[in-house]
Formats: C-alpha cells, sequence, structure tokens
C-alpha cells in the first residue's frame, strides 16, 4: 500500500497502540516510535524503545512493501499490547 494507504488505514481502523507513536517521512530517536522513512532511494522501517534509540526493522526499495510491512509491525504490535493488557 502507499503512505496516503497506510495513514487512511489507520485513521479509519483507530489503532490502539498504547505508547507507540506511529511516525512517516523521518527518523526518530524519540521513545517508543514505529516508523519508515525514505533514505537515499531505501525506505526504512524502523522502531525504538524506551532506552535504546532506534533501530531498522528493514530497507526496501519499493514504498508499497514499505508500508505493507510498516502496517503489519503495527498489527503486531497492537496485538501484542492487547494481550498484555488483558
Amino acid at each position: 500500500m502507499t503512505k496516503l494507504e497506510f495513514l487512511d488505514k489507520m485513521k479509519n481502523e483507530k489503532i490502539d497502540l498504547a505508547e507507540y507513536i506511529i511516525v512517516v517521512d523521518s527518523l526518530t530517536d524519540e521513545q517508543f516510535v514505529i516508523g519508515c522513512y525514505k533514505d537515499n532511494n531505501m525506505w526504512k522501517i524502523y522502531k525504538t524503545t524506551e532506552r535504546s534509540g532506534h533501530y531498522i526493522i528493514d530497507e526496501v526499495v519499493d514504498e508499497n512493501t514499505a508500508f505493507d510491512e510498516l502496517y503489519e509491525l503495527v498489527k503486531l504490535q497492537e496485538k501484542y499490547i492487547k494481550n498484555r493488557y488483558r
């Protein structure tokens, strides 16, 4: 999916990620971020934690692949949070 399709899905699905936020178009070392940005024609999917800064999960050339993977990561995080707060 494209970035715009991803953002629409996030808005429409009202996904609860607890303390995590989603960042697209930039890299940040803020705490609890799931994100994606483009750097030198590569889309980089990343995550941050409370203390360790960011780490790259995957690098892909295609925007559709990047946002498909980002969506899967968001859904996994949502599932983890739901199970944690049961």
